[in-house]
Protein backbone atom coordinates (compact mmCIF):
# COMPACT_ATOMS: atom_id res chain seq x y z
CA UNK A 1 0.00 0.00 0.00
CA UNK A 2 0.94 3.30 -0.67
CA UNK A 3 -0.51 6.85 -1.64
CA UNK A 4 -0.69 7.05 -5.26
CA UNK A 5 -3.43 7.05 -7.14
CA UNK A 6 -4.93 4.88 -9.72
CA UNK A 7 -8.76 3.26 -10.28
CA UNK A 8 -11.74 1.82 -9.36
CA UNK A 9 -15.13 1.05 -11.13
CA UNK A 10 -18.51 -1.15 -11.15
CA UNK A 11 -18.52 -4.06 -13.39
CA UNK A 12 -20.63 -7.34 -14.14
CA UNK A 13 -19.02 -10.62 -13.94
CA UNK A 14 -20.12 -11.69 -17.29
CA UNK A 15 -18.75 -11.16 -20.92
CA UNK A 16 -20.01 -9.01 -23.88
CA UNK A 17 -22.80 -10.79 -25.72
CA UNK A 18 -21.62 -13.48 -28.28
CA UNK A 19 -22.58 -13.63 -31.86
CA UNK A 20 -24.92 -16.30 -33.06
CA UNK A 21 -23.03 -19.25 -33.98
CA UNK A 22 -19.99 -18.47 -31.29
CA UNK A 23 -17.83 -21.45 -32.03
CA UNK A 24 -15.24 -23.49 -29.75
CA UNK A 25 -12.63 -20.97 -29.17
CA UNK A 26 -15.06 -18.24 -28.18
CA UNK A 27 -16.35 -20.92 -25.63
CA UNK A 28 -13.06 -21.34 -24.08
CA UNK A 29 -12.49 -17.56 -23.97
CA UNK A 30 -15.46 -17.25 -21.88
CA UNK A 31 -14.12 -20.23 -19.47
CA UNK A 32 -11.11 -18.73 -19.12
CA UNK A 33 -12.69 -15.46 -18.20
CA UNK A 34 -14.53 -17.12 -16.04
CA UNK A 35 -11.43 -18.51 -14.43
CA UNK A 36 -10.50 -15.11 -13.92
CA UNK A 37 -13.62 -13.15 -12.34
CA UNK A 38 -13.38 -16.17 -9.84
CA UNK A 39 -9.97 -15.59 -8.86
CA UNK A 40 -10.74 -11.53 -8.49
CA UNK A 41 -13.92 -12.10 -7.11
CA UNK A 42 -12.54 -14.58 -4.80
CA UNK A 43 -10.35 -11.80 -3.36
CA UNK A 44 -12.96 -9.02 -3.25
CA UNK A 45 -15.59 -11.30 -1.49
CA UNK A 46 -13.30 -12.69 1.15
CA UNK A 47 -12.17 -9.11 2.18
CA UNK A 48 -16.35 -8.20 2.39
CA UNK A 49 -16.69 -10.98 4.83
CA UNK A 50 -13.46 -10.14 6.51
CA UNK A 51 -14.82 -6.27 6.75
CA UNK A 52 -18.52 -7.66 8.44
CA UNK A 53 -16.72 -9.85 10.43
CA UNK A 54 -14.47 -6.76 11.84
CA UNK A 55 -17.03 -4.61 12.05
CA UNK A 56 -19.14 -6.75 14.51
CA UNK A 57 -16.34 -7.83 16.44
CA UNK A 58 -15.21 -4.05 16.83
CA UNK A 59 -18.89 -3.69 17.82
CA UNK A 60 -18.97 -6.14 20.86
CA UNK A 61 -16.02 -4.31 22.15
CA UNK A 62 -18.71 -1.38 23.09
CA UNK A 63 -16.39 1.37 22.75
CA UNK A 64 -13.27 0.00 24.60
CA UNK A 65 -11.17 -0.22 21.45
CA UNK A 66 -7.37 -0.50 22.02
CA UNK A 67 -4.55 -1.20 19.96
CA UNK A 68 -3.85 -4.92 21.33
CA UNK A 69 -7.14 -5.62 20.78
CA UNK A 70 -7.07 -4.84 17.04
CA UNK A 71 -3.88 -6.46 16.98
CA UNK A 72 -5.24 -9.46 18.48
CA UNK A 73 -8.41 -9.58 15.74
CA UNK A 74 -6.49 -8.88 12.37
CA UNK A 75 -3.30 -10.67 13.13
CA UNK A 76 -5.13 -14.79 12.83
CA UNK A 77 -6.56 -13.72 9.82
CA UNK A 78 -3.69 -12.30 7.61
CA UNK A 79 -1.43 -14.63 9.09
CA UNK A 80 -3.91 -17.03 7.21
CA UNK A 81 -4.18 -15.02 4.27
CA UNK A 82 -0.44 -14.50 3.41
CA UNK A 83 0.08 -18.11 4.19
CA UNK A 84 -2.44 -19.65 2.47
CA UNK A 85 -0.23 -22.37 -0.30
CA UNK A 86 -2.38 -20.62 -3.29
CA UNK A 87 -3.38 -17.80 -2.37
CA UNK A 88 -2.61 -14.25 -3.71
CA UNK A 89 -2.14 -11.48 -0.54
CA UNK A 90 1.15 -10.31 0.34
CA UNK A 91 0.08 -8.52 2.79
CA UNK A 92 -3.03 -7.35 4.94
CA UNK A 93 -4.32 -5.42 7.37
CA UNK A 94 -6.56 -3.35 8.97
CA UNK A 95 -6.07 0.56 9.83
CA UNK A 96 -8.42 2.42 12.31
CA UNK A 97 -10.15 5.98 11.02
CA UNK A 98 -9.94 8.83 13.50
CA UNK A 99 -11.81 8.56 16.45
CA UNK A 100 -11.91 4.71 16.75
CA UNK A 101 -9.54 4.38 19.12
CA UNK A 102 -9.85 7.94 20.44
CA UNK A 103 -10.22 12.02 18.93
CA UNK A 104 -7.84 12.51 16.18
CA UNK A 105 -6.01 9.12 16.56
CA UNK A 106 -5.71 6.31 13.89
CA UNK A 107 -4.25 2.59 14.22
CA UNK A 108 -2.32 1.02 11.64
CA UNK A 109 -2.58 -3.35 12.12
CA UNK A 110 -0.30 -4.32 8.72
CA UNK A 111 1.31 -7.27 8.18
CA UNK A 112 3.45 -8.43 4.70
CA UNK A 113 4.99 -11.76 3.77
CA UNK A 114 4.71 -14.99 5.36
CA UNK A 115 6.81 -14.00 8.19
CA UNK A 116 4.54 -11.38 9.50
CA UNK A 117 6.47 -8.40 9.14
CA UNK A 118 5.02 -5.24 10.57
CA UNK A 119 4.00 -2.46 8.46
CA UNK A 120 5.32 1.25 9.71
CA UNK A 121 4.22 0.15 13.40
CA UNK A 122 5.81 3.03 14.75
CA UNK A 123 2.81 5.68 13.22
CA UNK A 124 1.23 4.01 16.06
CA UNK A 125 2.73 6.04 18.54
CA UNK A 126 2.92 9.35 16.45
CA UNK A 127 0.20 12.21 17.15
CA UNK A 128 -0.60 12.91 13.81
CA UNK A 129 -0.18 9.55 12.66
CA UNK A 130 -4.05 9.92 10.71
CA UNK A 131 -2.23 12.26 8.17
CA UNK A 132 0.12 9.40 7.24
CA UNK A 133 -3.37 7.44 5.47
CA UNK A 134 -6.12 10.21 4.65
CA UNK A 135 -4.80 11.22 1.83
CA UNK A 136 -4.12 7.93 0.43
CA UNK A 137 -6.07 5.81 -2.52
CA UNK A 138 -6.71 2.89 -0.94
CA UNK A 139 -7.94 4.70 2.72
CA UNK A 140 -9.49 7.91 1.52
CA UNK A 141 -12.07 6.47 -1.20
CA UNK A 142 -13.31 3.44 0.64
CA UNK A 143 -13.79 5.70 3.97
CA UNK A 144 -15.31 8.52 2.26
CA UNK A 145 -17.88 6.17 -0.14
CA UNK A 146 -18.48 3.77 1.91
CA UNK A 147 -17.51 1.08 -0.89
CA UNK A 148 -14.74 -1.11 -1.81
CA UNK A 149 -12.43 -0.30 -3.91
CA UNK A 150 -9.20 -1.16 -5.74
CA UNK A 151 -5.87 1.01 -6.26
CA UNK A 152 -3.05 0.23 -8.63
CA UNK A 153 -1.44 -1.08 -10.16
CA UNK A 154 1.12 1.00 -8.61
CA UNK A 155 4.68 0.82 -7.11
CA UNK A 156 4.12 0.05 -3.29
CA UNK A 157 7.00 2.19 -1.35
CA UNK A 158 5.33 1.20 1.98
CA UNK A 159 5.29 -1.93 1.86
CA UNK A 160 6.78 -4.50 -0.70
CA UNK A 161 9.09 -2.04 -3.33
CA UNK A 162 6.81 -4.02 -5.56
CA UNK A 163 4.09 -3.59 -8.05
CA UNK A 164 0.86 -4.24 -6.20
CA UNK A 165 -3.45 -3.63 -6.20
CA UNK A 166 -4.39 -2.86 -3.07
CA UNK A 167 -7.83 -4.32 -2.47
CA UNK A 168 -9.59 -2.64 0.60
CA UNK A 169 -13.12 -2.56 1.78
CA UNK A 170 -14.84 -0.35 4.51
CA UNK A 171 -15.11 -1.36 8.18
CA UNK A 172 -18.49 -0.38 10.19
CA UNK A 173 -19.46 -1.00 13.61
CA UNK A 174 -23.01 -0.02 12.93
CA UNK A 175 -24.67 0.22 9.39
CA UNK A 176 -25.88 3.42 9.38
CA UNK A 177 -23.04 4.70 11.26
CA UNK A 178 -18.96 5.89 10.28
CA UNK A 179 -16.60 3.85 8.51
CA UNK A 180 -14.37 2.30 11.53
CA UNK A 181 -11.98 1.49 9.74
CA UNK A 182 -10.71 -0.29 6.19
CA UNK A 183 -9.78 -3.99 5.72
CA UNK A 184 -7.20 -4.67 2.91
CA UNK A 185 -5.27 -7.31 0.60
CA UNK A 186 -2.23 -6.28 -1.59
CA UNK A 187 -1.52 -8.47 -4.21
CA UNK A 188 1.72 -8.34 -6.11
CA UNK A 189 1.03 -7.54 -9.53
CA UNK A 190 4.26 -10.40 -10.69
CA UNK A 191 1.47 -12.87 -8.75
CA UNK A 192 -1.55 -12.23 -10.41
CA UNK A 193 -0.09 -12.54 -13.42
CA UNK A 194 1.08 -15.66 -12.99
CA UNK A 195 -2.34 -16.61 -12.23
CA UNK A 196 -3.68 -15.03 -14.76
CA UNK A 197 -1.42 -15.51 -18.13
CA UNK A 198 -2.80 -18.89 -18.98
CA UNK A 199 -6.03 -17.68 -19.23
CA UNK A 200 -5.32 -14.59 -20.80
CA UNK A 201 -3.22 -16.86 -23.91
CA UNK A 202 -6.75 -18.88 -23.68
CA UNK A 203 -8.55 -15.53 -24.65
CA UNK A 204 -6.18 -14.25 -27.60
CA UNK A 205 -1.99 -13.64 -27.79
CA UNK A 206 -3.14 -9.86 -27.22
CA UNK A 207 -5.71 -10.28 -24.29
CA UNK A 208 -5.64 -8.06 -21.31
CA UNK A 209 -6.68 -7.43 -17.87
CA UNK A 210 -6.72 -3.97 -17.41
CA UNK A 211 -8.29 -1.02 -14.70
CA UNK A 212 -11.05 0.73 -14.83
CA UNK A 213 -8.45 3.60 -16.40
CA UNK A 214 -7.04 1.02 -19.15
CA UNK A 215 -4.13 0.34 -17.61
CA UNK A 216 -2.57 -2.81 -17.86
CA UNK A 217 -2.52 -5.29 -14.53
CA UNK A 218 -1.68 -8.08 -17.17
CA UNK A 219 -1.47 -9.32 -20.49
CA UNK A 220 -0.52 -11.76 -23.25
CA UNK A 221 1.10 -9.28 -25.60
CA UNK A 222 5.00 -8.78 -25.09
CA UNK A 223 4.78 -4.87 -25.48
CA UNK A 224 2.26 -4.70 -22.80
CA UNK A 225 3.13 -4.39 -18.94
CA UNK A 226 1.48 -3.53 -16.32
CA UNK A 227 0.69 -0.16 -15.76
CA UNK A 228 0.94 0.53 -19.25
CA UNK A 229 -1.73 2.79 -20.76
CA UNK A 230 -3.70 0.73 -23.35
CA UNK A 231 -6.68 0.78 -25.21
CA UNK A 232 -9.07 -1.92 -27.14
CA UNK A 233 -8.12 -2.57 -30.64
CA UNK A 234 -11.59 -2.81 -32.03
CA UNK A 235 -13.24 -5.13 -32.79
CA UNK A 236 -12.47 -6.69 -29.78
CA UNK A 237 -14.13 -8.47 -26.50
CA UNK A 238 -14.95 -6.56 -23.55
CA UNK A 239 -15.28 -8.93 -20.75
CA UNK A 240 -16.12 -7.70 -16.81
CA UNK A 241 -14.05 -9.33 -14.41
CA UNK A 242 -14.44 -8.75 -10.42
CA UNK A 243 -15.98 -5.18 -9.68
CA UNK A 244 -13.15 -2.91 -11.36
CA UNK A 245 -11.25 -4.76 -14.11
CA UNK A 246 -12.10 -6.11 -17.63
CA UNK A 247 -10.35 -7.62 -20.21
CA UNK A 248 -9.84 -7.28 -23.52
CA UNK A 249 -9.40 -10.09 -26.32
CA UNK A 250 -6.83 -7.80 -28.12
CA UNK A 251 -5.45 -4.97 -26.81
CA UNK A 252 -2.52 -2.32 -28.02
CA UNK A 253 -0.02 -0.07 -25.98
CA UNK A 254 -0.65 4.01 -25.85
Amino acid sequence: MSDTTSTAGPSAASPSAAPAGAGPAQASAERAVAELDSTIAGIEHRLAAWAADAGAALAAMSGKVTGTAVDKLIRPVVEDLVQLPDGYAAGAGFIANAGLLGPERSYIAWWQGPDLEPVDALANFSPNSISRYVKAEWFRIPVETGQAHVTGPYVDFLCSDEYVLTFTHPVFTHPDGPVAGIVGIDVTVQRLERGAMPALRRIGDRATLVNADGRAVASAASDIDAGDLTAPDEPCRHYPVGRTFTVWSDATGL
